[in-house]
């Protein structure tokens, strides 16, 4: 199966990218300070309770992160078994709960499931680009190896040094994603400060977008 081509991969990455920011925001401000994607803060969010005896709150932070790991064994496990664009068809059942749980008691215990749930979801369909294993749910890496391919861009200019010119796609790709990441918390903090009263169904056409995308690249033998 051939990878997909720039093109291709630069939109899947915009669209995955904003969906990621988006809902790693909405946590963050409906979870008081917990995110559903980024589970290495979430970590230092749990022992910090821990160690000021906040002990609920540190077990609410272990749940979370306990979801997210069981989920990812079971969507890295369904992704072996269907195609992988049926993930975002649980996305959008996801965004669909998550929503119908709004102005409920149980919404933020929901969303502690729900969110984390989606993220790991999102995290296993899809995390190659045209051959560079970027992952649009979390940056760290992402800036990283964007840093890396611009200092071996440049380091390529110098002489006496050998250094294989990055292509293209390892500056841009990794690059692009923090720029979808940080529009899409940018969309999450407009939905919430025009009280919109259905914040998680916003990023439910980019979802769909990305089924109708990979579900039709899949048909046609590409690959990521």
């Amino acid at each position: 199966m051939a990878p997909a081509p720039l093109l291709a991969s630069s939109r899947r990455l915009l669209l995955l990218g904003m969906i990621a920011g988006y809902i790693n925001a909405l946590s963050f401000i409906d979870l008081s300070g917990l995110f559903a994607g980024a589970m290495t803060g979430n970590t230092i969010h749990m022992d910090a309770a821990f160690a000021a005896g906040n002990w609920q709150h540190g077990q609410q932070v272990a749940e979370l992160l306990l979801v997210f790991f069981l989920t990812a064994i079971l969507a890295a496990g369904l992704k072996q078994i269907v195609r992988p664009a049926y993930g975002f068809l649980l996305m959008a059942l996801l965004l669909i709960l998550a929503q119908s749980m709004q102005g409920t008691p149980l919404q933020m215990q929901s969303e502690c499931v729900i969110l984390p749930a989606l993220m790991a979801i999102q995290g296993q369909t899809l995390s190659r680009f045209s051959g560079n294993a970027i992952q649009p749910v979390v940056m760290t890496s992402n800036l990283l190896k964007c840093a890396a391919a611009i200092a071996n861009w440049l380091l390529s200019f110098w002489p006496g040094h050998k250094i294989a010119r990055p292509a293209l796609a390892a500056i841009f790709l990794p690059g692009l994603s923090w720029v979808a990441f940080l529009a899409g918390a940018a969309a999450a903090s407009m939905a919430l400060s025009l009280r919109s009263s259905l914040p998680f169904l916003w990023p439910l056409p980019f979802v769909l977008a990305m089924y109708w995308d990979m579900n039709g690249a899949e048909r046609d033998g590409q690959s990521e």
